[in-house]
């Protein structure tokens, strides 16, 4: 069930910037033309490494914990 729910977050969380680049940098360009959807596409790739960032940070402040959780009762 673990594995199932990270899939299912890892998807979303993809879907999700996969969605952003599409619509946002389609809108961009429809609206603003080709060097502002480059330019909108460039920001929004800066965003998702920021997200991408964050999420890593929280995933080894996570794993540090459980290691030392581990560490510390002997196991």
């Amino acid at each position: 069930m673990r594995g199932h729910r990270h899939a299912t977050d890892r998807n979303l969380l993809l879907g999700f910037f996969a969605l952003l680049f599409v619509v946002g940098g389609g809108l961009i360009w429809l609206l603003y033309g080709g060097s502002a959807a480059a330019l909108g596409i460039v920001c929004i790739a800066l965003g998702a490494v920021l997200a991408g960032l964050v999420i890593f940070i929280m995933l080894a402040i996570g794993w540090l914990s459980a290691w030392l959780d581990k560490r510390d009762l002997g196991d």
